[in-house]
């Protein structure tokens, strides 16, 4: 029979497939030949220990998964619970991949999948095709003898290449998920699903649009070229990406370079500056300095001599008076007197004009004005992409004229028994919500349209919470003062998880992350005369303590600013904000008389700081050096207490005393 020309390509894209098989069997994950691939319903396939791996990082803190996406399309390849160790079980073994390995004389070292989810470690002889599992010799013994398995044929692993077949006819890719022992062989157009014959007679005989597969089949050679083609594009974007970002990244380095040179070009002028200044004052000052010690020295001999002299007057006189005659004398006398009299008269006029010589530096203006701005923001670092949209890595600029629009609202008040006080409301990174109630010892879980999600209880009364970043898994840590304590929680897939409960030194109100591994936290002293603020470790270490005076009988809240070096603490009692910097000192105290009952207090991406007066029922917003910008009045509702600011720090949310939380945007005014 003749061969056609189409006949012939299809051969030979077959042929040429096959020849670069064995460099084309690597796993999209470790880029390496596959091990135990295994096969997700998308049917992108994975190594088993790279599938595991990628299984793992998602149960960071919980050993338990809830929901897994592929990791190269993101399409979802389980929902439900199921452990973190078990889940990849859950995914067969690529049967037809193993056969071409093997095909391709790739060595193929399988265990027991029956004994590997029993943490045994058993070499595997053989494959049950339907199952697409490697079982062992007492495995598929057991296999066979299985009600639910009887019927499964098991291949030697061996045998697999020669008997592509049957891995084939029983593959689960092929066969009908209603009637799993029927194989796909229909399409009906109707219902666009696939169906087997039981399915065209049980389900689908009155539908019109049903055709065999195989009457459709697709053309071989165009799928493979399809496949090359897209390849190859794929391949010429790579190189292009990576031509473009080698020239990219050497740019980057360049201004990171030019940059680096240009502060310290800046920092040598102002440092050479400033050590000629230092040398002025040395020599201009030694030189004043040796001139009133030569003027000092010459009044204290000058002095000395003049009373050697009135001595030496005093001798002659009591000599002249044995032997002188009154006329010599008298004369004697007057003339000692007149020089006793000119030499007083000189020494008055000497010590007269003793002046206290000082000095003083007179700093500029302008320079006093960069002395006091903070170290983190002398500067303003700004990231282009293709010469637009200019983003702020560090340094902050004033925020214009604006308002506070409220966005969305939950009243929470009807779902409550007791009366609420709904002390601190945050964003995850997410848009989600945490709520915490004082009054109910109630923790919320919130979605992005402030619908409850699931809550948590406490035996004692929580007041602050906040977010920590671990490795891309985000941790709430709420402070339940009266216990001491702080508490940790995992939230993961709309969910809140106990994770362990940190203890502290005294009552702890205010809470903030200080990094991924550390809080800052702060509350009253037990002297209730003074509070404090300290950072504590995860594991309840405490890395350094801090005091300052205050009526230290109440709740404060705290706040740190982007580059971790101020901190802000608000005294609901003292009707005061203070700002410290990391090592204990402190920057200023912010007092006003419209600030009544301070509460809550946080940081928008301009670093602007905003505190909330509960009892004015205002929000002041203040530089980071604490001079007052605004004060929001009418735009916020009574009772205000916990303010929390987005990531993206243009969206804030705040809680109330007995309602529930607002949602508010920051806004131009003209706008």
């Amino acid at each position: 029979m003749a061969t056609s020309s189409e006949d012939l390509t299809a051969s030979d894209e077959i042929q040429e497939s096959e020849e670069t098989l064995s460099d084309d069997l690597n796993c999209p994950l470790c880029m390496n030949i596959f091990r135990s691939p295994r096969r997700l319903p998308c049917l992108h396939s994975f190594c088993h220990d790279c599938l595991q791996s990628h299984i793992n990082s998602i149960a960071l803190v919980t050993d338990s998964v809830k929901e897994l996406c592929c990791p190269l399309c993101e399409n979802v390849a389980y929902t439900g619970e199921c452990s973190a160790e078990y889940l990849v079980h859950l995914f067969p073994l690529n049967t037809l991949m193993l056969s071409v390995l093997m095909e391709s004389n790739v060595n193929i070292d399988l265990v027991c999948n029956a004994c590997q989810a029993k943490d045994v470690v058993s070499p595997a002889e053989n494959i049950c095709t339907v199952c697409e599992e490697a079982l062992c010799v007492q495995c598929s013994k057991m296999h066979a003898i299985s009600r639910s398995s009887t019927n499964h044929p098991i291949l030697k692993i061996e045998d697999m290449p020669s008997k592509q077949q049957t891995v084939l006819q029983n593959n689960e890719m092929f066969l009908c998920t209603e009637h799993t022992s029927f194989p796909v062989e229909y399409y009906c157009k109707d219902h666009e699903t696939q169906l087997c014959a039981k399915c065209c007679v049980d389900d689908h005989a009155s539908c019109p649009e049903v055709i065999k597969l195989a009457s459709k089949m697709p053309n071989l050679s165009e799928a493979l070229n399809q496949m090359k083609e897209q390849t190859k594009n794929l391949e010429d974007q790579l190189k292009q990406f990576a031509a473009i970002n080698v020239i990219n990244l050497s740019k980057l380095e360049s201004d990171v370079n030019n940059l680096t040179t240009e502060i310290r070009t800046l920092k040598k002028i102002i440092n050479d500056a400033l050590d000629d200044l230092e040398k002025r004052v040395k020599e201009e000052g030694n030189k004043i300095v040796n001139n009133e010690k030569k003027r000092i020295k010459q009044t204290k001999k000058r002095c000395q001599s003049h009373v050697t002299a009135i001595r030496n007057s005093n001798v002659v006189l009591k000599s002249a008076s044995k032997y002188a005659t009154q006329n010599q004398m008298f004369l004697l006398i007057k003339k000692i007197t007149n020089q006793y009299f000119m030499s007083k008269q000189h020494n008055d006029d000497m010590f007269s004009t003793n002046d206290v010589v000082t000095f003083q530096l007179e700093v500029n203006p302008q320079l006093n004005s960069v002395i006091n701005i903070p170290r983190g923001e002398i500067g303003t670092l700004r990231m282009k992409k293709n010469d637009e949209f200019p983003v702020v890595i560090d340094g902050f600029t004033p925020l214009k004229e604006c308002i506070a629009d409220r966005v969305n609202s939950k009243d929470m008040s009807v779902l409550m028994d007791k009366a609420p006080c709904y002390t601190k409301a945050t964003f995850t990174s997410n848009e989600q919500l945490l709520l915490v109630d004082n009054g109910n010892n109630t923790f919320y879980f919130l979605d992005s349209l402030c619908n409850i999600v699931c809550s948590h209880i406490f035996s004692s009364k929580p007041f602050d919470v906040c977010i920590l970043n671990q490795q891309g898994v985000g941790v709430a840590a709420v402070s339940l003062p009266n216990a001491k304590s702080v508490h940790l929680f995992s939230l993961k897939y709309s969910s809140i998880t106990y994770v362990k409960q940190i203890k502290t030194k005294y009552r702890c109100y205010g809470i903030a992350e200080y990094n991924h591994e550390e809080l800052i936290v702060s509350g009253p002293c037990g002297d209730n005369k003074t509070y404090y603020w300290s950072i504590i470790t995860l594991d309840g270490k405490e890395k350094s303590y801090h005091e300052f005076a205050g009526a230290g009988t109440n709740q404060t809240y705290v706040a740190l600013n982007a580059f971790k070096s101020r901190l802000y603490i608000s005294a609901y009692t003292d009707d005061s904000l203070h700002c410290f910097g990391l090592n204990g000192a402190k920057h200023f105290t912010f007092k006003h008389p419209d600030l009544k009952g301070s509460q809550g207090v946080s940081l928008d991406r301009d670093d602007n700081v905003y505190v909330v007066g509960s009892l004015s029922h205002t929000i002041f917003q203040l530089s980071s050096g604490g001079l007052l910008i605004r004060i929001f009045v009418n735009e916020i509702e009574k009772h205000p207490l916990g303010i929390s600011f987005d990531t993206n720090g243009d969206k804030f949310v705040l809680s109330h005393l007995y309602t529930g939380l607002g949602v508010y945007r920051l806004v131009l005014k003209n706008e």
